[in-house]
């Protein structure tokens, strides 16, 4: 874990089975680059592990290759699943603008960079395990720091994060306009959940691209996914399939969205969610 005054934070994470080691440094309180490199570096090369998880996020998309190029390590992006045997590591990844997903087996006896998509891993452990937390060194040259954290700047508007929702209705074309949105929506809020949508409702700017969810979206896994009017494109699928319960409503009985889905139903999903409101 890198970071300033971390060790609180580092002890929430105890529970998790792996080892907690702290790189603490005061220019690591905000993340830059360079800073980071520098901090990493040194642990990879003081304990040589064969792999380095990094979440595939904008920062991790910054930070793992960097660290790979400083150290002309192997590196593999945008992952969605891996597994080790050996000094073998294979993944299955997306590339050429997600519109592919690939196997890629490496073999290295050095450490390999992983960038892993969030939420395409269930969590491990139950959070109530005892790891050992200890801090290993940080030397940092400061004159090798190309950029300075000068401050945060929210956007005023936020919008939900999918990937840590419970409960995620989505809807698709089936819904047929953008004004039977406040359907869903009513809907979504009656049993707790958030709004997601296929890609071609956030290609007509119907909601934004944070709610798409599949394999230019989100990858999502929530305890309930209801697919609403979803045909069940393979693209789509990629990325709500690992839902723990999957609801499909369409009216065509061979859509694909119901080779994945745990209940289906066979009905206009315009005229079924009023109903079911009504209960």
């Amino acid at each position: 874990m890198l970071g300033h005054r971390i060790d609180a934070l580092g002890r929430t994470l105890t529970g998790y089975g792996a080892p907690i080691l702290l790189a603490d440094h005061a220019v690591l309180a905000e993340y830059t680059g360079d800073g980071y490199v520098q901090a990493a570096r040194g642990v990879v090369q003081s304990l040589r592990p064969r792999f380095v998880l990094v979440a595939h996020t904008a920062q991790g998309y910054d930070f793992a290759p960097a660290l790979a190029g400083s150290m002309d390590l192997p590196l593999l992006t945008n992952c969605l699943s891996l597994g080790a045997q050996g000094d073998r590591l294979r993944v299955v990844r997306r590339i050429l603008n997600e519109k592919v997903q690939a196997e890629v087996e490496v073999q290295s006896e050095r450490t390999i960079v992983v960038t892993l998509r969030p939420g395409s891993v269930a969590p491990q452990g139950g959070g109530t395990g005892t790891a050992e937390v200890s801090t290993v060194p940080v030397t940092i040259d400061p004159a090798k720091l190309r950029v300075t954290f000068v401050r945060i700047e929210r956007p005023e508007v936020h919008d939900i994060d999918l990937s840590s929702a419970d409960i995620i209705v989505s809807a698709g074309r089936g819904i047929q306009k953008k004004e039977n949105l406040a359907l869903i929506e009513e809907f979504a809020k009656a049993i707790g959940g958030v709004v997601g949508a296929s890609r071609p409702l956030t290609d007509m700017d119907w909601l934004p691209k944070t709610r798409q969810v599949g394999q230019s979206g989100k990858t999502v896994r929530p305890k309930l996914y209801v697919a609403c009017g979803i045909s069940g494109a393979m693209q789509h699928v990629a990325g709500m399939k690992d839902a723990s319960l999957i609801v499909a409503i369409n009216t065509d009985p061979t859509a694909p969205i119901f080779e994945v889905a745990h209940i289906g139903f066979v009905a206009d999903v315009l005229k079924l969610l009023p109903a079911t409101l009504k209960e």
